[in-house]
């Protein structure tokens, strides 16, 4: 009997569709090893608000990418599970999504829930981390934020929102170059979808997870001579509003080639960083913590588990 077991899973959010290959005992799915990684941008949000067959067309289209990843996962033996979040929620408000991806890639697909996301991304955060006393978490998305506290080795609270860097892109980003005027549009939205969404209290560190909070870990900030050489996964407040200031200088063409800057994402970075901007005013964080874990790893390690609240 093989000693170890191969798991996959791709996760159809609304910037990227990823796929996460994991290797583990085959006796227990408790130590994850990722062997395999692949993400392709296709930005399902941009389709959110889109006509019923405008919808249709760019399933199909994603469809493709599903099977090419679904191609590789049996090339590894893996037994594959796809799952997705916020703009497949919104898509099949209007499209039978569970039975299209049956009939056309003979697999089924899990839509989570706002709050399975948050849970499961949460899970895979503190699998890495393993924080020691109660603490804020959140993951940003291309079209919602989940918020949760950790605390006595408890997920609790999660809630969510329609409020993603994507959907923040589409809303109130068109030109080449960024203005004073938009940014100030943006951050007064997200105060005020906020104000009537938060309710935690302080804390001195939180920790975030997402493409752009993972990517923000890369980017170098402006005068700093120290830096972790862990790809920054800690950054602090001023740290933070550094790098907004040098992002809202740059126009979209030359954001593309900064330095650390994955270019599949100078569309959305700016919005989604005055989202995690907002949490830290609202939180009163000094510091972010970047996890490098989330929901792929949280889904493998807990999706076998009963959550009885949802």
């Amino acid at each position: 009997m093989n000693q170890f077991e191969n798991f996959a899973v791709i996760d159809i959010g609304s910037n990227s569709v990823a796929l996460s290959i994991f290797r583990s005992s085959s006796k227990s799915k408790k130590t994850l090893n990722n062997i395999h990684s692949k993400k392709i941008y296709f930005g399902l949000q941009n389709y959110v608000n889109s006509s019923k067959d405008e919808k249709l067309h760019a399933i199909i289209k994603l469809m493709d990418i599903v099977m090419g990843m679904k191609k590789i996962s049996k090339e590894y033996h893996a037994r594959l599970k796809i799952i997705a979040t916020s703009a497949m929620r919104e898509v099949s408000k209007e499209l039978d999504l569970k039975n299209i991806f049956l009939e056309l890639t003979r697999t089924e697909i899990k839509i989570l829930s706002s709050k399975q996301e948050g849970y499961y991304s949460f899970s895979g955060a503190i699998e890495k981390i393993k924080p020691k006393k109660g603490i804020l978490l959140f993951d940003l998305g291309g079209g919602s934020l989940e918020t949760g506290i950790f605390d006595n080795k408890k997920i609790k609270d999660i809630e969510s929102i329609i409020l993603g860097s994507l959907q923040l892109k589409i809303k109130f980003f068109s030109k080449d170059k960024y203005t004073s005027l938009e940014i100030e549009n943006c951050r007064k939205y997200i105060k005020g979808k906020l104000e009537k969404f938060y309710k935690y209290d302080s804390y001195n560190k939180i920790i975030g997870i997402g493409g752009t909070v993972r990517n923000l870990g890369k980017i170098k900030i402006p005068n700093e001579k120290k830096q972790s050489s862990k790809n920054n996964l800690e950054i602090t407040k001023l740290g933070l509003e550094k790098i907004i200031k040098m992002i809202s200088k740059y126009d979209k063409h030359k954001l593309s080639n900064m330095k650390g800057l994955n270019p599949n994402r100078s569309d959305t970075i700016l919005p989604g960083l005055l989202v995690v901007s907002e949490i830290m005013t609202k939180s009163k964080a000094k510091k972010l913590q970047i996890s490098s874990n989330g929901l792929r790893e949280g889904y493998m390690l807990r999706s076998n588990i009963d959550i009885p609240y949802f």
